[in-house]
């Protein structure tokens, strides 16, 4: 950790916990920040046992920004209402029937393809596992109604309807999935967008009538989802101001059409200013700390009490081109002479991943450093294993 005794910015941590097949279990902690040079970097400095004494994370309390945990409860929960679903249900269960299924393919001139199976805590394992089943739904619908399997139902063109728009419905939270779990790219500033898109999706799903099971489904979820995303927690407001594309009158137009599609009544203004007022308290912060920095360092422009608003105000009127392959951190870069506080906010801002996915992908791996053939490495050990990989990350 050599790195940051003398990084002068902030970082943000992920923190998952994971059971190996000996259920032993690790904890294992991220760090996530972008370097001198604008490039988002990340490296694991604790995987370890957790009945094992902490060395702690070696990154002075000052430093840390921000720290992302994991929760499956809410998406285990919803997936098990979707499987309540008798159609949905006669869908997924139809595709462990799997004894003719090559033979099936080879009548219909398709190649035969091993369809994973759901995950219950996976939103996106289910869109994945109905993508491939829609696509085969000839040899599916066969080789299920020969079968007769769940008490003579039948796979129906109905259920392959109902299937089609679970599919769709889920297809935006795979995209979203996709993006929240981007690792050397920025993506908190994306998170309200890629919510809206879910939102939007649910309502508009839900306004097609898609049958009242279903549509009682949409309603659940609609409350479950008021439940974590009624409010946005400010960093997420505050991040999405510092994306040029947006700013503040880009941002208060897509809340106010998130909550149109909620239904849900909410003073935008207000919660907006609010966060703006946050972002205003960081310029001074920054600012002070910056004008502490040695003479030459050739910044000015430096926010205080007094002057926080107008630096706030000169970003948010200033005009730019969009790109195509609009880079923000590069941006950043490309700005932090004419915007030397908010770049050094940006700069920590954008750092925080919007999900665990680091730690989570850190525990994949670990099923391979640790398996039936290793089962009697130590926590040092494998400790050790991940400090030789981080070097080299």
């Amino acid at each position: 950790m050599e790195m940051f005794r003398t990084y002068d910015g902030r970082v943000s941590l992920t923190s998952d916990t994971w059971t190996s097949t000996y259920r032993e279990l690790f904890v294992c902690v991220t760090v996530h920040w972008i370097d001198d040079d604008w490039l988002l970097q990340k490296r694991i400095i604790c995987f370890e046992a957790m009945e094992e004494a902490h060395n702690g994370f070696n990154i002075k309390t000052h430093k840390l920004f921000s720290i992302s945990l994991d929760n499956a409860t809410a998406n285990k929960s919803a997936m098990k209402f979707l499987k309540e679903d008798p159609s949905i249900k006669l869908v997924l269960n139809g595709l462990s029937l799997f004894g003719i299924f090559k033979h099936k393919c080879d009548e219909y001139g398709l190649r035969n393809k091993v369809i994973a199976l759901d995950t219950p805590t996976r939103w996106n394992s289910t869109y994945k596992l109905l993508h491939d089943a829609i696509a085969y739904r000839d040899v599916l619908t066969d080789m299920y109604n020969e079968s007769r399997a769940i008490d003579g139902q039948f796979i129906t063109n109905d259920h392959w309807s109902l299937a089609k728009i679970v599919h769709d419905v889920l297809e935006t939270f795979d995209n979203a999935t996709h993006i929240f779990s981007y690792v050397y790219e920025p993506n908190i500033h994306m998170v309200i967008l890629e919510c809206i898109k879910i939102i939007f999706t649910i309502k508009q799903t839900s306004l097609a009538n898609p049958g009242p099971s279903f549509k009682r489904l949409l309603d659940n979820m609609k409350v479950k989802w008021c439940a974590y995303f009624a409010e946005f927690p400010p960093i997420y407001v505050i991040a999405a101001i510092l994306d040029p594309g947006v700013k503040l009158e880009g941002l208060i137009n897509l809340l106010t059409f998130y909550y149109q599609q909620l239904d849900v009544h909410f003073d935008v203004l207000y919660y907006v200013n609010n966060c703006k007022r946050i972002l205003e308290r960081l310029c001074e912060d920054y600012g002070a700390v910056i004008q502490l920095q040695p003479v030459g360092s050739s910044i000015d422009g430096l926010a205080s009490s007094s002057s926080s608003n107008i630096v706030i105000g000169e970003y948010l009127t200033y005009q730019f081109e969009t790109e195509e392959n609009f880079n923000i951190i590069q941006w950043w870069k490309n700005h932090s002479s004419k915007f030397p506080v908010l770049a050094r906010i940006a700069k920590d801002i954008l750092a925080i991943p919007a999900s665990t996915i680091a730690s989570e992908s850190a525990f994949s791996a670990g099923r391979r450093v640790l398996d039936e053939k290793r089962s009697r490495l130590s926590s040092e050990s494998i400790e050790m294993e991940w400090n030789k990989k981080n070097q080299f990350a």
